[in-house]
């Protein structure tokens, strides 16, 4: 590994600027910090797989807390600098391979990129790097530039999301508790910050005149994956009897790509008449001028403060193409708040993403394209079955009397009623027919004649 090399490029970013407290203010980037996220992408692009010591230097340098974030945070009138680095962050954050050594430590260092990740304002500006794709996705008007950003940001939410299993080992400790709440924290910040809209609008468009998006379902499918992995289907359709008073006033649900930019455009506003003499400590909705000369929404706080939350990591595997096999059950979310939003959010992809995203996914698999392996057909049957169970699992809740009844005429008597929106398999049709049984039927033979 060439230290010195990578040592030369680390120093030759910047720094942090600080108020007299030590408080975060600014960021002094160098003449040539641009030149020196390259090459930081090339050194890690290079990295060896097996041992990725590249990978382990920064994490060890804790360059992402140091340097990547705040030029995120706070070079955002530069948006080749920021884009650059998030493609830093999408590397630094990749699972780790099946065959890798010291995966035990690499898993630490995930998790202490996503503690970073999740204890600043990077979801907010890198959300805020998605306005003019989204505004040509609404017009119609979608290039392959602005299909290329869409799908870095959907890699980088999906190797985050993905940092979530804990081994029996760290069960067994007491920083399992931890893990939980920052895994918690941060699909709640992914709520808070527009993103689950955003990928319901990307899957309700796989289908689209688009066709950019169609070659995203496999990276759609694992965010759905990884959303919902943990979670009990039961547990999650009985969410909503316990929810407050409070939660169903200020619970907005948006489902369409129309009402995200509304919501945008508002806060915009907001940002506009509230924008002069900011202090360090708001967290509130601001703008920036980009460098076509347009304004952009970004939320939290411009001048973000202290960084010292970060959790001391025990992190685990996660899985895109290759997966490391994990010794761990599922660990279901223990906020109401989680379980709520989640919930909403199941029944969001229920209104017709779903059908539509597994439908392109079921024929690429029939058709065995190059890009499936094994691993994904086993994604794509166990989403297939939580969403299953959780339709199952809702509907016997909307028929509490009849909960237990599973004779021919209880199925017939809800068979046309508006919760099956005139389909006995309404909502998950795309996997409750003939090809989805013959599918399952023909993946069962070739396994046991493997």
């Amino acid at each position: 590994m060439d230290t010195e090399g990578l040592s030369v490029i680390y120093a030759g970013l910047g720094y942090v600027d600080e108020d007299d407290s030590g408080n975060r203010i600014g960021y002094a980037k160098t003449d040539y910090c641009l030149d020196n996220l390259k090459d930081l992408l090339r050194f890690l692009r290079h990295d060896d797989p097996q041992s990725r010591p590249m990978f382990k230097q920064v994490c060890k340098w804790n360059t992402v807390s140091k340097d990547l974030i705040p030029i995120i945070e706070y070079c955002q009138d530069d948006r080749n600098l920021v884009l650059n680095a998030v493609k830093v962050l999408v590397f630094l954050t990749m699972p780790i391979e099946a065959s890798s050594n010291d995966i035990s430590q690499q898993i630490e260092h995930l998790w202490g990129l996503k503690s970073s990740i999740t204890h600043s304002n990077t979801i907010a500006v890198v959300m805020s790097l998605l306005e003019s794709p989204l505004e040509n996705l609404e017009h119609k008007a979608l290039t392959e530039d602005d299909w290329k950003l869409v799908q870095l940001v959907l890699t980088l939410f999906w190797n985050i999301l993905a940092i979530q299993d804990i081994s029996l080992q760290q069960k067994a400790g007491e920083s399992a508790s931890q893990f939980l709440s920052l895994r918690d924290r941060f699909l709640e910040l992914l709520f808070h910050e527009n993103v689950m809209d955003l990928i319901l609008v990307i899957t309700q468009n796989v289908g689209g005149s688009s066709q950019y998006f169609r070659q995203d379902n496999l990276l759609l499918l694992e965010i759905f994956h990884c959303i919902c992995m943990g979670q009990e289907p039961e547990l999650l359709a009985k969410a909503h009897l316990n929810r407050s008073k409070v939660g169903r006033d200020t619970k907005t649900s948006l489902n369409s790509l129309k009402s995200i930019l509304e919501e945008e455009e508002e806060k915009r506003k907001l940002s506009r008449i509230r924008k002069l003499n900011r202090s360090s400590q708001f967290r509130g909705a601001f703008t920036r001028v980009t460098m076509d000369g347009s304004k952009a929404f970004v939320k939290g706080n411009p001048t973000f403060t202290s960084h010292d939350k970060l959790l001391k990591p025990h992190q685990v595997q996660r899985g895109p193409l290759k997966k490391i096999v994990s010794d761990h059950g599922n660990l279901p979310s223990a906020k109401d708040n989680i379980l709520e939003f989640v919930h909403d959010f199941v029944n969001q992809f229920l209104s017709g993403g779903y059908n539509v995203l597994m439908q392109s996914i079921c024929e690429d698999i029939e058709k065995e394209h190059h890009a499936f392996q094994n691993s994904d057909v086993v994604v794509f049957f166990q989403v297939s079955q939580f969403v299953t169970s959780f339709q199952y699992h809702k509907f016997l809740i909307s028929k509490p009397n009849r909960g237990s009844d599973t004779s021919d005429s209880f199925v017939n008597e809800y068979a046309d009623s508006t919760f099956f929106k005139g389909d006995m398999c309404g909502p998950i049709a795309a996997t409750m027919n003939a090809a989805m049984f013959l599918l399952v039927v023909l993946k069962w033979r070739k396994h046991l004649m493997a």
